[in-house]
């Protein structure tokens, strides 16, 4: 059996969802908007290890039926309730005890929680990443902006999405309100921009063109955008399949920008990326090889 934890209105989710059910694979939809209030769960454990048995809303399961867990779209937005956010938390640490494939577990989720800190851990990895400033002071960023010549973009610091702007002087008289909460500003690369999956050991590369600074939102910013699946050379899919498998990622969305040099940055690792959009726009079956990851039960 194979637990999809998530809102099937999460449209990657669906996604996997009849992927698998076209692979006739035994399938189980877990999150509590799914049986309303009515939902609850129950485990156990015994010497440190999960009892067989437990109980999932009206469900009694033995988890030597569970194959694999997919977790989805489980974040600070999954629940609407008090009651569905203290669920949402019990999902995170039933996924954890379990002792199977589980995409993508806890703490290997959670590195993008903070940028910085994940940036640091991508800098471990051969991976050379963007000159960055966490500030509440304007007159950081200001001096930041300088130094840089000009050429900065800001962000999130967050898991939160937030659209990548670049700071231009029309933003210097809204810097004052960065006292209230920091900014993430860092240096602009030049290059082109790529997207590389990992499915387990599989990789698929996205090269993205566009002359807008977030290539996500091209159309609403009356932006180009064309994409097309690549192949990577040998060194570059190893050290970026090295990297997922060092943050212990059974899938994983890498964000690189390669420059004129041939010099490779990566901006984040997306740890639950929606890799529909890049199916959509390159005909790449990353879906399809997350089903059968999950079949296999082993990444």
């Amino acid at each position: 059996m194979i637990l999809l934890m998530g809102p099937m209105a999460d449209p990657v989710l669906a996604n996997i969802c009849a992927r698998l059910a076209a692979r006739n694979a035994d399938l189980m939809l877990v999150h509590p908007e799914s049986e309303g209030d009515s939902w609850d769960i129950t485990w156990s454990t015994e010497g440190g290890a999960m009892s067989d048995r437990f109980r999932i809303g009206d469900r009694t399961i033995h988890l030597s039926d569970i194959d694999s867990v997919y977790l989805r779209a489980l974040g600070s937005h999954a629940a609407s309730t008090p009651r569905e956010r203290m669920i949402v938390t019990a999902l995170w640490e039933f996924a954890e005890s379990l002792p199977v494939l589980v995409v993508n577990r806890r703490q290997a989720s959670h590195t993008n929680m903070s940028k910085p800190y994940q940036l640091r851990l991508i800098a471990q990895f051969g991976f050379q990443v963007p000159k960055t400033l966490i500030t509440m002071v304007p007159e950081e960023a200001r001096r930041f902006y300088d130094d840089c010549q000009g050429r900065v973009i800001y962000k999130s610091i967050s898991a939160e999405r937030s659209i990548v702007k670049p700071l231009t002087p029309e933003d210097f008289s809204r810097l004052e309100q960065i006292r209230y909460c920091p900014v993430q500003l860092q240096e602009t690369i030049p290059g082109t921009d790529l997207r590389i999956h990992t499915v387990g050991d599989r990789l698929f590369a996205t090269e993205v063109l566009s002359d807008g600074t977030d290539y996500r939102y091209a159309e609403r910013e009356n932006k180009q955008r064309t994409m097309r699946a690549v192949e990577l050379e040998p060194g570059l899919q190893t050290r970026c399949l090295n990297m997922a498998k060092g943050l212990e990622l059974s899938l994983s969305g890498i964000d690189l920008r390669r420059t004129p040099d041939g010099a490779y940055y990566c901006f984040e690792v997306n740890t639950s990326p929606g890799f529909t959009f890049f199916e959509n726009h390159t005909g790449q079956r990353i879906g399809d090889a997350l089903a059968d990851l999950l079949c296999a039960g082993s990444a």
